[in-house]
């Protein structure tokens, strides 16, 4: 994926994943917001990454997203990890979605293909949402699961990792969740997504895209 066509997703995408807001699955995500305190001065950033055509996965560069979210606050916990656009499990680009539940804050940290990550949210108050543990399965087995059980990602598709609430599921729990415009139930005016388990990368329900994420 070339340069242009990079920074041309990126803008298409501003109105859409700004903050932590967006269309997803019938759910709304966490309003997340952008740091007005910058990291320390003597951090070192990660040095960036070869550029690839084909993007990065959704763990590429997990590590210093993760090292980003703890100097904005120490106690960052990540809730959503997204993405939209999307011709396969690699991107241009991901969005990490991060609060603190001692200041009651949210940010957003933005990851590209080159390597950079940036903090890129407001860092106001926001809904806190049920976290989860960083041992998630990457975009490309969630991407082969999903897949397998039927979904058809069409022109593009969008990822989702959050605790996820809906009818189709007995409990709330956490989901790799993904959908494309096939997905779209105009009748009932809803996204139906497919939940994969983050942690065994087994498919487990299509939502029915009545719920939202699940808040602590």
């Amino acid at each position: 994926m070339n340069t242009p066509k990079i920074l041309l997703l990126l803008g298409l995408t501003v109105f859409l994943a700004a903050g932590c807001g967006g269309k997803s699955n019938g759910s709304q995500a966490p309003a997340a917001a952008a740091s007005s305190t910058s990291t320390s001065s003597d951090s070192t950033a990660p040095a960036p990454a070869a550029v690839d055509d084909d993007g990065i996965t959704a763990r590429a560069l997990l590590e210093p997203v993760m090292v980003a979210a703890r100097q904005w606050q120490p106690d960052a916990e990540l809730v959503l990890v997204t993405t939209s656009m999307a011709e396969g499990p690699k991107h241009a680009f991901w969005f990490y979605d991060v609060q603190s539940r001692s200041k009651g804050v949210c940010t957003r940290i933005r990851a590209l293909a080159n390597g950079t990550v940036e903090n890129v949210g407001t860092g106001d108050a926001c809904v806190l949402m049920k976290p989860f543990s960083g041992g998630f399965v990457d975009s490309p087995v969630a991407w082969e699961a999903a897949r397998a059980a039927g979904f058809d990602p069409g022109d593009s598709a969008q990822f989702g990792l959050r605790f996820q609430r809906d009818e189709a599921l007995p409990a709330p729990r956490e989901c790799w969740v993904l959908w494309s415009d096939a997905d779209d139930d105009e009748a009932q005016g809803v996204t139906r997504g497919w939940c994969v388990d983050p942690v065994t990368g087994q498919f487990v329900v299509r939502l029915s895209g009545k719920g939202r994420i699940e808040p602590l």
